[in-house]
């Protein structure tokens, strides 16, 4: 069930993801010719003249990433040859992604997700200008893969903006890989859907080898053409959530940047010298890719003095640092017990059985009980016994009198008030630690937040599902209104020279005095009549939608729907009607719902002579339908009958035998009531026919209903 549910979310993530449009077609082209050794200035020059709006944000762009030659780039043609085809195209294709991914300026999150990919990018350029060893690298290749590394994060915020927010909150709390945390609960990291997004919109080679190593660490990099790229793209991003506050949960340690340094063949790096220009960089370039140059200068400049004095003190003794447990200093044993314990959880349930049995390792005998909001209700959980219960009263007052007339010398503990929308009560010997009492607050919120994302997931299933189902009806519909409409004609045409043949055959019977001129005769008449009953179904299923309702009660139309198919079985079969107990009104044709029972029952009576036919009823009050059971001991259907049973002129059985339009008229009697039509074997051998209809509400049934 937990792997089905999680497929379920995956699969709805994925839809939403591949639902984002390309980008635009203009700056595709430019990068392929700007890819291209063939392509002329001119070509270029084109092609951005071509979109006025974005060839202004090109050129400022370039100007804001190339100062030293800001001045002398005031045209098209002059930014193209002075800056090269490179720079060109990592700008062009870096404005219209993040216009493509353009972010809620409303919301911190997004838009800390996209200024963390702008300093990657900016740290990603000045290394490469910067640093000796890295002179094969392209700087503006490098600002442009710095600012899509973290593409499938980017796509996934404009996707499901709300449930990312609260998985970034979880793991920061946590102190877990961003990405781990995502596999769990929506079975896709950042670099999948980065990797799916890229082969989508036929990104290069070196862009779909950055985004799908996005993350990875430098180890798990391989050795191919474009492994330095990825190195130096990594080695910025691990500098940028080290030390930018907008960085998502585990923050990389100093080992990790030292990996980065020795796998690119550089000495120690000097933040000092590289990340003041990259800063300026990043605050310059933010507001031609949708951010406000003043939140991003503010929000880094402080962090940026705490990380690189935290990097200055951690170098002396890093092989210490990067074996401390992940779990905060001042944590008790309880609290390091109790984190380590809901790290695999799945279930609130689970994580209310662990906070319980932390409370236990202080004293064995503790007791919990748990009040939170959900929409508008307080829930109140009992973890000992598994029990979840609806509360009228006050949380407070429910959390103080589950521990009333307690002996011992335990005591009650209130944590939380109502306002927080979680208040936790336990009954032991001293109260929990306070390190332990956040984390089970903490905790507890975001495995709501969990639940609130999975029935997230499933409303849009659903709503997809119900989505495709409404397209496969009115297919269907269309299909049956046009057979319907070719159905009465055929039949109207067809009629009338039926009927001639068969009376002139009888007249002809006997006249001749040949028994062979006879016999020959008496075979026309039989077949008129098969081919009168063609005519017959083809105009019940042109008419199948015709109705004239009548108010009546359940028992009723069974008793006329048994009596009608007691006219239509041979001496050897049998009905067998079980009424069910209760009486519901129902408003229908009766004449043909009867019609119903008589195809339901010609229909097995096909496969055995001597069949046994149970006719009964039943009653889902949830769903206010009302259903009639028309079961048989016969064959059953075969897989393909099961498939196509209501299909018009499907039938499976020998020749001669009646047409396949049967149950077609069926599905569409019980559809013009508002109804359905189904069919299954019974698990002891034999079909079923189940034909559910609306039930009429209570006080609309007439006492001399027929």
């Amino acid at each position: 069930m937990k792997d089905a549910s999680l497929a379920k979310r995956t699969s709805v993530v994925i839809a939403m993801t591949d639902a984002i449009p390309a980008p635009p077609a203009v700056a595709m082209r430019l990068f392929q010719a700007t890819s291209s050794a063939r392509t002329s200035v001119d070509e270029v020059v084109s092609i951005l003249a071509a979109d006025p709006a974005m060839a202004a944000r090109v050129v400022s762009l370039c100007r804001r990433c190339n100062r030293g030659v800001s001045g002398d780039v005031d045209t098209l043609e002059r930014t193209v040859i002075l800056l090269g085809f490179e720079e060109i195209r990592a700008a062009a294709i870096s404005i219209e992604i993040c216009g493509v991914l353009d972010a809620d300026s409303s919301s911190d999150f997004l838009v800390g997700l996209r200024r963390q990919a702008v300093l990657t990018a900016s740290i990603a350029r000045v290394a490469a200008e910067r640093l000796p060893g890295l002179g094969d690298l392209e700087p503006s290749t490098g600002f442009l893969a710095g600012l899509l590394h973290d593409l499938g994060h980017l796509v996934l915020a404009t996707a499901i903006p709300g449930p990312l927010e609260r998985l970034a909150e979880s793991a920061t709390l946590l102190d877990a890989e961003f990405d781990d945390t995502l596999l769990r609960v929506i079975g896709i990291d950042g670099a999948m859907v980065g990797e799916r997004i890229a082969r989508r919109w036929d990104l290069p080679g070196f862009l779909h080898a950055v985004v799908t190593s996005a993350g990875r660490g430098p180890a798990a990099i391989g050795d191919t053409g474009h492994r330095r790229l990825e190195l130096l793209v990594g080695f910025a991003d691990a500098i940028a959530r080290r030390c930018s506050p907008d960085s998502i949960g585990r923050r990389p340690g100093v080992g990790t940047i030292r990996e980065y340094e020795a796998a690119l063949g550089l000495d120690k790096v000097d933040l000092e010298m590289l990340l003041p220009e990259a800063v300026a960089m990043a605050t310059a370039s933010a507001s031609l890719l949708g951010l406000e140059e003043g939140s991003f200068t503010q929000m880094c400049v402080e962090r940026f003095g705490e990380a690189r004095a935290g990097c200055d003190s951690c170098e002396e003794g890093l092989d210490s640092v990067e074996n401390v447990p992940t779990a905060a200093s001042n944590e008790t044993t309880e609290t390091a017990w109790f984190l380590a314990r809901v790290a695999v959880a799945d279930a609130r349930i689970e994580v209310e059985t662990a906070m319980l049995e932390s409370a236990r390792r202080v004293d064995p005998n503790a007791l919990m009980r748990i009040a939170f909001r959900r929409s508008d209700q307080w829930i109140g959980s009992q973890p000992e016994e598994g029990v979840e219960l609806g509360l009228s009263e006050d949380p407070s007052d429910w959390l103080r009198g589950a521990f009333v007339g307690l002996d011992g010398d335990s005591s009650s503990h209130l944590l939380g008030v109502p306002m927080d929308g979680l208040m936790i009560g336990v009954c032991s010997r001293s109260a929990p630690e306070p390190e332990l009492a956040a984390a089970w607050r903490s905790i507890h919120h975001q495995i709501q937040r969990y639940e609130q994302l999975e029935l997230i997931c499933e409303q849009k299933v659903a709503a997809a599902r119900r989505e495709v189902e409404a397209s496969q009806r009115i297919a269907t519909l269309d299909a049956d209104a046009t057979l319907a409409e070719i159905s009465a004609g055929a039949a109207h045409e067809m009629n009338n020279p039926l009927a001639v043949i068969s009376g002139r055959a009888q007249v002809l019977y006997g006249r001749s005095g040949d028994s062979l001129v006879d016999s020959g005769i008496e075979e026309i008449v039989m077949q008129t009549r098969v081919l009168s009953g063609i005519v017959q179904g083809l105009h019940r299923h042109a008419t199948g939608a015709v109705i004239t309702a009548e108010t009546t009660t359940s028992g009723r139309l069974l008793e006329k729907c048994a009596e009608a198919a007691r006219s239509e079985i041979s001496d050897k079969a049998q009905v067998i009607v079980q009424g069910d107990e209760t009486e519901v009104g129902l408003c229908v044709d009766v004449r043909r719902i009867a019609e119903i029972a008589i195809e339901a029952v010609r229909n097995a009576s096909d496969d055995k002579e001597d069949v046994c036919i149970c006719m009964r009823s039943s009653i889902d009050a949830a769903d206010c339908r009302w259903s009639l059971l028309v079961e048989d001991n016969g064959l059953g259907f075969g897989h393909a009958a099961l498939e196509h049973a209501f299909d018009p002129f499907f039938s499976q059985k020998a020749a001669g035998r009646r047409t396949g339009l049967g149950l077609a008229v069926v599905r569409r009697i019980a559809e013009a009531h508002g109804g359905s039509a189904s069919v299954h074997n019974r698990v002891q051998g034999g079909g079923c026919l189940v034909v559910s209809l609306p039930i009429l509400k209570p006080g609309r049934i007439d006492s001399n209903a027929a």
